[in-house]
């Protein structure tokens, strides 16, 4: 999926990767990006390709960020994040001798989406964004060299880039093709930038330009989720559409409204 080129955002692509060179210029050419051979002040995002790593640096932040499903703070959730008594997983309705299969519409960084293969849910992963998906794509195939992250693989662990509402009415037009659960984490409401605690939520509002269509993912999701539609929200936070759940589980942070589909 191309990027947007009407953002306000200026982005380019640096590439200090031989190997990747070729992989940098098609990129480029398909998103309309300027390559960089280094770091560049004139861009305020900057996708960075090394042989191996490719990361996102946020030249007003003086940050990057990249993803990793082997080691740091995702590995860290896998393992002491609760297993399925946490409520992510009472929210998708993972249970003894139920484990669903899920499209997270929303993938941002993916780390619910991971926690949730962890515990055995087959996962696809919608992301809209050209520079997330490079983000991404360059994770899956960084773990898929460790044996660790075979069994989540072959279970069912992938991404696609697309606009998440046309995938919708696009692809799961028949009950073959519908997930049981569509799970939904949009921008969390406007803060003030310095009530903002990461930077890696910073990085995400300037990529998606604070235009999330989530009003219109929360209705397609209700047409086509076979069991349930779950929306991950601040806890003290109104519900999405101002539309009320049937139910809902809290944690201390965060509130996953949960609408559950009647089918005739």
């Amino acid at each position: 999926m191309k990027i947007n080129p009407t953002r306000k955002t200026s982005i380019a692509v640096v590439c200090f990767s031989n190997l990747r060179l070729q992989q940098a210029k098609d990129f480029c050419q398909i998103n309309q990006l300027p390559l960089l051979k280094k770091k560049s002040d004139d861009y305020a995002l900057q996708l960075l390709f090394f042989d191996d790593l490719i990361e996102l640096f946020d030249q007003q932040l003086n940050t990057t960020i990249s993803i990793d499903f082997i080691k740091g703070s995702l590995a860290h959730r896998q393992q002491f994040g609760g297993g399925r008594g946490q409520a992510i997983a009472k929210a998708v309705g993972l249970k003894s001798g139920v484990t669903p299969r899920i499209l997270d519409v929303t993938a941002g960084l993916a780390g619910d989406a991971f926690v949730l293969a962890t515990l055995g849910c087959p996962v696809t992963l919608i992301e809209r964004s050209s520079i997330l998906f490079c983000l991404l794509e360059n994770a899956f195939d960084r773990a898929s060299l460790n044996e660790k992250f075979q069994p989540i693989l072959k279970q069912g662990f992938n991404i696609i880039n697309h606009d998440a509402n046309n995938y919708i009415t696009e692809q799961l037009s028949t009950s073959d093709n519908a997930p049981d659960v569509i799970y939904i984490d949009p921008m969390y409401p406007e803060r003030k930038k310095s009530a903002l605690v990461k930077k890696d939520m910073q990085i995400l509002q300037r990529l998606h330009d604070n235009d999330d269509d989530a009003s219109e993912l929360l209705n397609n999701a209700l047409l086509f989720a076979k069991k349930r539609v779950v929306v991950k929200r601040p806890v003290h936070a109104e519900t999405l559409n101002k539309k009320a759940p049937n139910t809902c589980i809290k944690s201390k942070k965060t509130r996953y409204d949960i609408y559950t589909i009647e089918k005739m």
